[in-house]
């Protein structure tokens, strides 16, 4: 397999530290937007696995980061296969 470079906008989940009014708890109620880049490696109905860091030789990588699909937004192709 021949892994594509890729931008996936995806959101997560967060939380805080500390005491917080209530006025702050609506501030802050929204899903943290992420973008992560990549090779994918792992595109299924479930998830994307990426992964930042690859060794060509012995196609081997580090850092991988699986994205739930269904916190994913978007997914940009930078660098096609092959």
């Amino acid at each position: 397999m021949t892994p594509q470079l890729v931008l996936i906008e995806w959101v997560d989940s967060h939380a805080g530290r500390g005491w917080r009014s209530f006025d702050e708890f609506q501030e802050i109620a929204k899903p943290l937007y992420c973008r992560s880049v990549g090779w994918l490696v792992v595109d299924n109905e479930e998830c994307k696995l990426v992964v930042p860091h690859i060794s060509g030789e012995m196609l081997q990588g580090c850092g991988d980061l699986v994205i739930p699909t269904a916190a994913i937004k978007k997914t940009t192709v930078l660098r096609k296969r092959g």
